[in-house]
């Protein structure tokens, strides 16, 4: 019941429908109008929905976290509804949120018939659904690790560094200093989601690809994971000594 009260009050937030609807929405549109032959119409659809879900996870959801993080936090030390448990609800909402968002671009597609529903496709819903859950619990860590004026200032370049974080830089510069962020890039999930698609659309090999991926989202995923505990034990510790 809570979790669908909170999934109405995001839905009547005129900020979620713009950012992470309506400007990706226009934004896959685009290549549409400028040249349709520009840009192969499931990358189109992949980078419009990942904008969309950036926008939401980093942006939108770690806004509102923060917005509540002193009650949540207080919850937590003082009842049974541990911070796990209110991690996992928002995670609910937003893997909500976040096909809402793909089926609005995936309707937008439909409409404009530039976008098949075949096997690359659902191909395509899963890991945009896996790496939406990825972004949102990195966003989750962000709202409740710090204050509504700090996550308003960071969240927007948080969201552009991963986004600049998705195409390798190997593909549009040579030298040092590329091959050393393309070796981070490698750390960090989205660069094989890249990655995979790459590989499928070319008929190339995506052998390896996935169990990379999912290295990488337990190992970047971790340290966010021990920041939300430390928060908890954080506050425990200021409550104790006050």
């Amino acid at each position: 019941m809570i979790t669908w009260i909170q999934l109405k009050q995001v839905l009547r937030n005129k900020r979620f429908f713009f950012f992470t609807i309506i400007f990706p929405a226009a934004w896959y549109v685009l290549p549409s109008v400028v040249n349709p032959n520009l840009m192969d119409p499931l990358i189109a659809f992949l980078i419009a929905s990942l904008m969309g879900i950036i926008g939401n996870s980093i942006v939108t959801f770690s806004k509102r976290i923060s917005a509540g993080r002193q009650f949540y936090l207080a919850q937590a030390r003082l009842s049974h509804y541990s911070i796990w448990r209110y991690m996992l609800s928002q995670l609910i909402i937003q893997a909500c949120l976040n096909l809402l968002i793909i089926m609005a671009i995936t309707v937008l597609g439909i409409a404009l018939q530039t976008l098949p529903i075949n096997l690359s496709y659902w191909c395509a819903l899963l890991w945009l659904s896996a790496l939406g859950l990825y972004f949102s619990v990195i966003g989750f860590w962000f709202g409740i690790s710090f204050s509504p004026t700090t996550v308003d200032v960071g969240s927007t370049p948080l969201m552009f560094l991963f986004g600049l974080m998705i195409v390798p830089f190997s593909l549009f510069s040579a030298g040092a200093f590329t091959v050393g962020i393309t070796k981070i890039q490698e750390l960090l999930p989205p660069y094989y989601f890249y990655q995979f698609f790459h590989q499928w659309l070319t008929n190339q090999a995506t052998d390896g690809i996935l169990w990379k991926f999912s290295l990488a989202v337990l190992v970047t995923l971790v340290p966010f994971l021990v920041g939300v505990r430390l928060r908890l034990f954080g506050k425990r510790g200021m409550a104790k000594t006050s």
